[in-house]
C-alpha cells in the first residue's frame, strides 16, 4: 500500500510540474493613467498609456456593477482617423485612445479601457471603471447683457518637448496631449501630429463643458493644465499655462506661459511651487522626464540646477503674482 501511495504521489507531482509547463502565464499589458476626455453631448473618449504596442478598446456599461453592458446604438473608434500616421505611433508606443459616440445626453456610464497584445491572445487587461456624465447641450450662444452673443472658443497648439538625442523623424509623434480647464469637470485630448505637424498636437476648446453640463465658454486668462502622455515611455510632463484670449472666431493659438517661479499659476510662489520645482531638480535635457519649464537660466547646458534654484529662490514668498 505504501510503495501504490508513493507512485501515486510521484505520477501527481510530475502531472502538476507538467500542467504548469504546458500552461504558460502570460504578463498581461501594464495599464497606467486612464483618463476621460473629450466628454459631449453624445461621445466621450478614454486615454491610457500601455507597455506594449497592444490593440485598444472600450468595454461601456450602464451600472458601476458591470451587470448592464451598452452596446446597442454605440459606435466605437479606436484610435483617431484610424489608420493614420499619429494613430499607428501612437498605437505602437503603448498610447491608447478610444472614442465612443451614440451616446444619450445628460447620462451617466461607466466605462473601461481594454488592452489586447496582438502577440498573445491571452493576453488582456482591463482598467477600473472610469464613470463619465455626457453633456446636456451645446451652447452656441451666450448672454451678454441679456443679449444672446455667439462665440467660438479657439484651437489651442502645443508642442511636445523633443530630447536633443532623439534621433527619429518625428519622435514625437503619437503623443497625447491632454488640456484641463478648472471649471470642467473633463479635459480634451489631441494626438500629436494628428491634424498637425509633429511634435504639435491641435486641442478644440469647443469640447470643453462646464460643471453645469452645457458648452464652457473660454473667455482668455483662465489656468489651463497641459498633460503630455509620452509614447514609449508611460511618463507624464505637466506644464501649466494661461488660456489665450478668445478671437471670437475660430483660430488656432498657443497657450500663455505665467510668472517663472509661480509654477501653478495660483497667484503666489509657495510650497505647492517649491515642492513641483524639487520633482524635476538636477534633471537634463535628454532625461525622459525633463520639462523646460523648470530651466529658469537660459544657459547652453540646459539642466535643472543650482542656478535655477537660486533664480527660483529670489522670487520665493511672493504674492499677488501676475
Amino acid at each position: 500500500m505504501k510503495k501504490l501511495f508513493g507512485l501515486y504521489f510521484a505520477f501527481f507531482i510530475l502531472h502538476s510540474a507538467f500542467c504548469i509547463y504546458a500552461s504558460p502565464v502570460y504578463a498581461v499589458p501594464e495599464t497606467n493613467e486612464v483618463r476621460i476626455t473629450d466628454v459631449t453631448a453624445s461621445s466621450f473618449s478614454l486615454v491610457w498609456m500601455t507597455d506594449v504596442a497592444a490593440t485598444p478598446d472600450v468595454e461601456v456599461y450602464a451600472d458601476n456593477s458591470m451587470t448592464q453592458r451598452v452596446t446597442e446604438g454605440l459606435i466605437v473608434a479606436r484610435m483617431p482617423a484610424g489608420n493614420s500616421s499619429a494613430a499607428q505611433a501612437a498605437r505602437t508606443k503603448g498610447i491608447m485612445k478610444v472614442t465612443v459616440s451614440g451616446m444619450q445626453p445628460t447620462t451617466t456610464y461607466y466605462a473601461r479601457s481594454v488592452t489586447k497584445d496582438p502577440a498573445n491572445p491571452d493576453s488582456v487587461s482591463y482598467s477600473g471603471l472610469q464613470k463619465v456624465t455626457t453633456a446636456s447641450t451645446v451652447s452656441l450662444y451666450r448672454t451678454v447683457n441679456n443679449t444672446a452673443q455667439g462665440f467660438a472658443n479657439d484651437l489651442v497648439s502645443f508642442s511636445a518637448y523633443v530630447r536633443p538625442a532623439d534621433q527619429a523623424a518625428e519622435p514625437r509623434l503619437g503623443d497625447i496631449v491632454i488640456l484641463e480647464e478648472q471649471g470642467a469637470p473633463y479635459p480634451v485630448s489631441a494626438l500629436v501630429g494628428d491634424g498637425a505637424l509633429s511634435p504639435e498636437g491641435i486641442l478644440d476648446l469647443n469640447n470643453l463643458f462646464g460643471a453645469d453640463g452645457t458648452s464652457l465658454a473660454i473667455a482668455g486668462g483662465e489656468i489651463i493644465t497641459l498633460r503630455i502622455y509620452r509614447a514609449g515611455a508611460l511618463s507624464t510632463l505637466t506644464h501649466y499655462r494661461r488660456a489665450p484670449q478668445n478671437s471670437s472666431v475660430v483660430s488656432v493659438v498657443g497657450p500663455v506661459k505665467g510668472f517663472f517661479a509661480d509654477i501653478n499659476l495660483d497667484g503666489k510662489v509657495d510650497d505647492q511651487d517649491f515642492a513641483e520645482f524639487k520633482a524635476h531638480y538636477r534633471a537634463a535635457p535628454n532625461d525622459i522626464t525633463y520639462n523646460p519649464d523648470f530651466n529658469f537660466v537660459d544657459d547652453p547646458e540646459g539642466k535643472v540646477d543650482v542656478r535655477s534654484f537660486g533664480k527660483f529662490s529670489k522670487e520665493y514668498g511672493r504674492t499677488n503674482v501676475q
